[in-house]
């Protein structure tokens, strides 16, 4: 079974991703720093393009990782060369999905696409329209995460892709001593023999890659 894992990013915070040992997840400090990081890896000098971000701050840590990110509020507006190694849209705190053609060419090879949902109580189908998107472009690699508890002071970072990660997360979170949380851990597992458990989370994170 996947478990999760703390990794240590080079400031020396931890988060949580699947590996095959096990270790107890470890808290860490409040900021989306850590989590972005652990996803991407980021460079100086990477190029990027952030649409419809209406002052958001939430990628502000690429930034401060020397990724040069463009906002635009859409594609009408000059923005150049494509060749970009993340484009990133922040559909939290009611933002809208921003209207494009092709979000695949935009990308140069190896590059991601990049979206992070969240509502106030769940993502519902918000999600799911995401990756019909990204299938429906061609992206080679799609993955899907949760970051408990809040994007903004994350803790762990659970892979959605997975039963098995989800329901250790799981697990871990509510436990399973009493009979409140044993209906929840069944009907987790329920959602997720379903594949709709990503649904009926607050928040999800989309990356799909462009492989070639």
């Amino acid at each position: 079974m996947a478990e999760l894992q703390p990794v240590t990013d080079t400031t020396q915070t931890s988060i949580c991703i699947p590996v095959s040992t096990a270790a107890p997840p470890e808290a860490v400090p409040r900021g989306a720093g850590p989590l972005w990081r652990s996803l991407f890896f980021p460079r100086r000098g990477q190029r990027a393009v952030e649409f419809g971000s209406d002052g958001s701050t939430l990628f502000a840590s690429l930034r401060q990782a020397g990724v040069r990110i463009e906002h635009r509020m859409s594609w009408d507006e000059p923005a150049g060369e494509s060749g970009f190694v993340l484009v990133l849209e922040d559909r939290t705190d009611g933002r809208q999905p921003v209207r494009l053609d092709n979000i695949r060419s935009l990308l140069g090879l190896g590059g991601r696409w990049v979206v992070v949902v969240e509502k106030r109580r769940w993502v519902g189908m918000a999600g799911d329209q995401v990756l019909r998107r990204a299938r429906r472009e061609g992206f080679e690699t799609i993955e899907t995460f949760y970051a408990y508890p809040s994007l903004r002071a994350p803790r762990m970072l659970v892979p959605l892709d997975r039963p098995e990660p989800f329901l250790y997360f799981l697990r871990l979170a509510v436990g399973v001593s009493g009979p409140r949380q044993r209906l929840l851990a069944l009907g987790a597992r329920f959602l997720c023999a379903l594949r709709l458990h990503r649904m009926f989370l607050p928040n999800l994170i989309v990356v799909a890659r462009r492989e070639r």
